[in-house]
């Protein structure tokens, strides 16, 4: 395979080094061999010849690079010389040569000419990562690159999906572009998920200009909302020092100014509460939806309404879907290829109609006449820690063997009912779309 041979040949060119000795010409063969594939469709041998080209000695291939008129040959090149030229500050020696500017220059250089609007969004993707490497690897930029590139990237956000959002979002915060502030935080007020959401928070704590003090406020105020996130155990600690870091940009009037919302206690909410806030539009049931949102999948659906959708309606509060929200109940990923229109509205709908064992709840009568109802989570010797309310997946109720009267399973789904009920129609069409198109901006459901 082409994968076996260029790592086969990675191998021994590492082996072999570059970094002293006569500097031998190359196999011309071989280097032909690399640079062709660094442009191969498949991403992995891609990547393979992009290493293999790292173990050749840049003078052998450095002008090459920078001349490569192929976009994907180049980006690829681009990244490799990048790598090679010095090491990223955090690894950085005394002994190091410096950064060389004359060379970021000539980069930087070569990567605008590859034409933004002619690439997919794959190779957008790496042609951001080669930008921010010529930074990482070979220092800042002066002002005047500063500001040419903060005009070239401010018109690129918002891009089409999150990851290129997130990389073009970092870019601006990097170049302190005047206008990341207000729009970063508009798309941050607007992502549907905590993962989006931190995505942008994370690239704000850095960002020095552009704030107004509301925009500082509303800032600090989406933390206090952060706090009801659910995740690991170290998601607590990385929202802190995260608002740490974003304390530490503040001058001594802005902190005294903030000092309410900065001193601020969370409110901790349930995604339930929180929707309880919202206007009931109907009581929806199953077979109303049914011929609605079939007629709605036909086309015409709203991709982005549908995936705002998924957070505003609770679902990314218990489901994951294509990375995005909490793994309290099943990934809903996969549900075009196993759920109906029926099926799908039925599981939201009528939640307790069919029960998942892997997914059910315990009714445990307790000896004193209490009954705990939920979900068993851990079993720690002779207690039940049990979770009643799965926003609140964290939250045990401890029940001691010692004390049960009975154990049966509970009629009542773990999964609250009304999800729906504060959506119009067309809003639940679009809902359902984005969950039976596996999230496909591209589907037919949205032409």
């Amino acid at each position: 395979m082409v994968t076996q041979k260029i790592s086969r040949d990675a191998a021994r060119w590492e082996k072999r080094g570059f970094s002293t000795g006569a500097l031998a010409e190359p196999d011309r063969s071989e280097m032909n061999f690399i640079w062709r594939h660094l442009a191969d469709k498949d991403r992995a041998i891609r990547y393979a010849a992009r290493v293999a080209l790292e173990w050749q000695h840049p003078a052998w291939w450095e002008n090459t690079a920078l001349d490569e008129k192929e976009p994907r040959k180049a980006i690829a090149a681009l990244v490799a010389l990048a790598r090679v030229s010095n090491k990223d500050e955090f690894h950085r020696k005394p002994t190091d040569p410096k950064p060389d500017a004359a060379l970021q220059g000539r980069i930087l250089a070569a990567l605008d000419r590859i034409e933004w609007s002619k690439l997919g969004n794959s190779d957008r993707l790496d042609l951001m990562r080669a930008y921010t490497l010529a930074f990482t690897r070979l220092g800042p930029p002066d002002e005047g690159t500063r500001r040419r590139l903060t005009a070239k990237f401010d018109p690129l956000f918002p891009a089409q999906t999150r990851e290129l959002n997130a990389e073009l979002c970092q870019m601006l915060v990097y170049l302190q572009a005047p206008s990341a502030a207000a729009r970063l935080m508009a798309a941050l007020r607007a992502a549907p998920t905590q993962e989006e959401q931190m995505e942008y928070a994370r690239a704000l704590r850095v960002l020095k200009t552009g704030w107004t003090l509301p925009l500082r406020e509303e800032y600090f105020r989406w933390f206090l909302k952060a706090d009801n996130f659910k995740g690991g155990a170290s998601l607590a600690g990385f929202i802190r020092n995260m608002k740490n870091d974003a304390i530490n940009t503040l001058s001594e009037d802005e902190k005294t100014a903030l000092k309410p919302v900065l001193e601020a206690r969370p409110e901790r909410k349930s995604p339930q509460e929180l929707l309880a806030g919202r206007q009931l539009v109907k009581e929806w049931k199953v077979n109303e939806l049914v011929p609605t949102v079939e007629r709605g999948l036909k086309g015409g659906r709203n991709f982005e309404r549908g995936r705002k959708l998924f957070g505003a309606a609770g679902c990314a509060a218990c489901h994951r879907f294509d990375n995005d929200g909490a793994a309290v109940g099943p990934d809903l990923t996969s549900v075009a290829g196993r759920f109906s229109v029926r099926d799908l509205l039925e599981s939201i709908v009528e939640p307790s109609k069919e029960i998942s064992d892997q997914y059910g709840a315990v009714a445990i009568r307790k000896k004193n006449g209490d009954v705990v109802t939920g979900r068993v989570g851990n079993l720690n010797g002779d207690v039940l820690m049990v979770i009643e309310n799965m926003f609140a997946p964290n939250d045990f109720t401890n029940v001691k063997r010692q004390d049960i009267e009975s154990m049966q399973p509970s009629k009542v789904s773990m999964m609250p009912e009304g999800l729906l009920n504060s959506l119009k129609e067309d809003e639940i069409q679009d809902l359902a779309a984005f969950l039976l198109s596996r999230g496909d901006r591209n589907s037919k459901m949205f032409r």
